[in-house]
C-alpha cells in the first residue's frame, strides 16, 4: 500500500561506495558496481515517487574530529581513523544520482541502524508507515541492522537485494541468504 510504505536509501554516500571515498580500499566500490546499486536505487526511488511512496535518504554523519563517536569496535574505530562521513565534506555527501529530490526526507544517524540514533521511527509512525523498502550500503551492516530492528518494531520489510551492496559478493550473499531471510521479503528492484 503506497500510502503506508517508505523507501529507505541508506549510506549511499561518497565515502562509502566511491573510488575516491574513505573506504575505497574495502572493496565497496567494486561490489557497488557489480550490483549496479546506484542506478538500481535511483530507478527504485523514481518509481516510488511516482506511486506516492515516501523516499527517505539516511546518511551516517559525524562531526569534525568525531568527538561523539565512541571507539569501542572496528566499525567506529575505522570511521575515525579514515576521517570518514564528516559533516560538510564531499565524503559525507550523497553519491551522484542519489541526491534528495523535492518531497524526499533526509535523516542523519550515527549508528548502523537508524532506528537507534535518528528521527526515522518518529517519521514513520507519524506518517502511518508500516512497510519499508530497505536499500543501500552496506548489506551486512546498516541494511541488515535496519531490517532486523524494523522487524522487531513491527514493520514489514521488503529487501530488493540488487539495491544493496557491501564489500564483496560473499558478505552480501551471507547476509541476503541467511540473516535477511528471517526478517524481510527478499526480492529484486524489477519486482518491487
Amino acid at each position: 500500500e503506497p500510502s503506508r510504505t517508505a523507501l529507505l536509501i541508506q549510506d549511499m554516500q561518497n565515502d562509502v561506495i566511491t573510488e575516491s571515498g574513505a573506504f575505497a580500499d574495502s572493496g565497496s566500490p567494486i561490489h557497488a558496481r557489480q550490483q549496479n546499486v546506484i542506478e538500481n536505487c535511483r530507478r527504485l526511488a523514481e518509481a516510488c515517487r511516482r506511486r506516492g511512496i515516501w523516499v527517505i535518504h539516511i546518511w551516517f554523519i559525524c562531526e569534525p574530529g568525531h568527538p561523539a563517536l565512541r571507539q569501542h569496535c572496528g566499525l567506529y574505530d575505522g570511521l575515525k581513523e579514515a576521517n570518514a562521513m564528516v559533516r560538510g565534506t564531499r565524503g559525507a555527501a550523497p553519491v551522484a544520482g542519489l541526491e534528495p529530490q523535492s518531497g524526499d526526507l533526509v535523516v542523519e544517524k550515527m549508528s548502523m541502524s537508524p532506528f537507534e540514533t535518528s528521527r526515522l521511527e518518529s517519521y514513520l509512525r507519524h506518517a502511518g508507515v508500516d512497510t519499508i523498502i530497505n536499500t543501500g550500503a552496506w548489506t551486512n551492516m546498516s541494511v541488515e541492522h535496519t531490517a532486523r530492528t524494523a522487524a522487531d518494531k513491527g514493520f514489514s520489510v521488503i529487501l530488493p537485494e540488487n539495491a544493496c551492496s557491501t564489500m564483496n559478493a560473499e558478505w552480501h550473499s551471507a547476509s541476503i541468504n541467511y540473516a535477511m531471510q528471517n526478517v524481510a521479503i527478499v526480492t529484486d528492484v524489477n519486482k518491487v
